[in-house]
C-alpha cells in the first residue's frame, strides 16, 4: 500500500503552519530587539524585519518543496512515521540554524556600528574642548 499521499497531506500543512508560526513570532518579537540594536531607527528596522520575514517564507517553502520532491515510497505506517519524523526534524533544525545565523549577523553588524560611533566620538588626543 502506498501511503505517500497521506504523508504529503500530513507533512505539508504541518510544516507550513510551523514555518508561518515561527516567521511571525520572530517578526513580531524581533522588532523591539532590532530597534534597540539600531538606535530606534524604526523605518530601517521595519524594512529589514519585513525583508527577513519574506525571506524566511521563501526559504521555508522552497525547502519544503525540495523535501517533498525527493520523497521515497512510503509502504507502511512505520515507514510513514519514520519518514515524517526525519523530514520534519530536518526542516526544524534548518529553521533554527537560519534564525541563529540571522541573530548572529545582526549582533555583529550592531557591534561594528557601535565601535564606529565610539571611534568617531572619541576626542583626538592633544585637542582640548572649548571651555575645558
Amino acid at each position: 500500500m502506498n501511503l505517500n499521499l497521506l504523508a504529503y497531506l500530513l507533512f505539508f500543512p504541518a510544516m507550513l503552519a510551523l514555518a508561518v508560526g515561527v516567521a511571525r513570532t520572530c517578526h513580531r518579537n524581533g522588532r523591539p530587539w532590532m530597534l534597540r540594536l539600531f538606535d530606534g531607527d524604526a523605518a530601517f528596522v521595519d524594512a529589514v524585519n519585513n525583508i527577513l520575514l519574506v525571506a524566511c517564507y521563501m526559504v521555508n517553502l522552497g525547502y519544503i518543496a525540495l523535501v517533498m520532491a525527493d520523497w521515497e515510497r512510503v509502504d507502511s505506517p512505520a515507514l510513514l512515521l519514520a519518514t515524517l519524523t526525519q523530514r520534519m526534524a530536518t526542516i526544524i533544525i534548518a529553521l533554527a540554524a537560519l534564525h541563529y545565523q540571522n541573530i548572529t549577523v545582526l549582533l555583529i553588524w550592531s557591534r561594528i556600528r557601535n565601535r564606529s560611533r565610539v571611534r568617531h566620538a572619541t576626542p583626538t588626543p592633544g585637542i582640548e574642548k572649548p571651555g575645558a
